[in-house]
């Protein structure tokens, strides 16, 4: 069968399609992290997180690794390109090259390899978005890969700060290795959780969503804001409270995007992408307004008598009225210059 919608694309449902994007972009991954774990061996060797890895330890040889980074990348690039469209494929093989041609080489020279990373780590959405029909330079797009790079800076510099110690033992220049007392690193933790906690309203405002996706996300941003400023206001120098909240915001951001992208799905409202053909209703929308339907027998603000206490009400009256006062601007600043005299 056919389906109307995959949630946020505009192409039918199709298991191969799917399948290919996923296995495709698992296999451009292996290639990328096999590429740095190959370059990094020395350094892998001198922290104890890594030393175990299969290739500082001598279980596998570099040889062997370069093969499978070869094998798999053509494998991934491959299968994207011919099963899905160019523009995936090409997205693919750019995470390989940025990943360890960029990125790796950077860990070693400046802390702000995180922020290059985190351009790298963004990709792999837009390919299942474009793998999917949807267009590269869209709000889509945006959403998606901002989503996954505003996300990595509090996740991975939360990580850094409670492996500071083994970071400079591998020689790698993390924030951290440069914030002795933990001022800096915390509160550029807590600067990327607020960006997260904008977000939500941002995608609102833009029409991708509707209001609720805005008041759901106040929950796990609160919980992502609350670990980042706990980890903020930790005494200067208090190694071991500092280490955790660290590892507080760091625990709580594993269950960040799980949530974020559940919401977005189940909240999304983009109908640009209107089906051409007669088709079957989608079963993942039919899955989605299943859960809506049993959440609003739980949700507070179904049950409210008041439609004005209601947050889902209350904007929707707001972006009424202005859409009213920015209709009556336009109109007004029409008039207003079809009154001003010829000059």
């Amino acid at each position: 069968p056919r389906y109307q919608r995959h949630l946020l694309a505009q192409l039918p449902l199709d298991p191969l399609l799917l399948g290919a994007t996923l296995s495709g972009t698992f296999l451009c991954a292996a290639s990328a992290n096999t590429l740095n774990q190959v370059i990094e061996i020395p350094r892998d060797a001198r922290m104890a997180r890594t030393a175990k890895r299969p290739l500082p330890s001598g279980r596998i040889s570099p040889a062997h690794a370069l093969a499978f980074a070869t094998t798999t990348g053509g494998a991934g690039v491959g299968t994207l390109l011919a099963l899905t469209n160019p523009t995936t494929a090409a997205l693919g093989a750019a995470t390989i090259g940025l990943y360890a041609g960029v990125y790796t080489p950077l860990k070693p020279v400046t802390h702000y390899n995180t922020w290059v990373g985190a351009v790298v780590g963004a990709v792999p959405p837009l390919m299942g978005w474009t793998a999917a029909g949807g267009e590269l330079l869209s709000p889509e797009a945006a959403l998606l890969s901002g989503a996954l790079f505003l996300w990595q800076i509090p996740h991975f510099l939360a990580l850094a700060w409670m492996y500071r110690a083994d970071y400079a033992a591998g020689g790698y220049e993390m924030l951290p290795r440069r914030d002795p007392t933990g001022e800096r690193t915390a509160a550029v933790c807590l600067e990327y959780s607020c960006y997260l906690t904008a977000l939500p309203f941002a995608v609102w405002a833009s029409g991708l969503t509707g209001c609720m996706f805005a008041v759901e996300s106040l929950a796990f941003n609160g919980v992502m804001l609350a670990a980042a400023a706990r980890f903020v206001l930790a005494p200067p120098n208090a190694r071991v409270q500092q280490a955790q909240y660290a590892r507080r915001l760091f625990f709580a951001s594993l269950g960040y995007l799980p949530l974020f992208f559940g919401c977005l799905l189940l909240h999304q409202q983009s109908n640009r992408h209107a089906a051409t053909e007669d088709e079957e209703v989608a079963a993942p929308e039919a899955a989605r307004a299943r859960l809506r339907e049993a959440g609003r027998q739980y949700c507070l603000h179904e049950q409210l008598e008041a439609p004005s206490l209601c947050p889902k009400g209350a904007a929707d009256e707001v972006a009424a009225v202005a859409h009213e006062v920015a209709a009556g601007a336009a109109a007004g600043l029409a008039g207003s210059r079809q009154t001003q005299p010829p000059s």
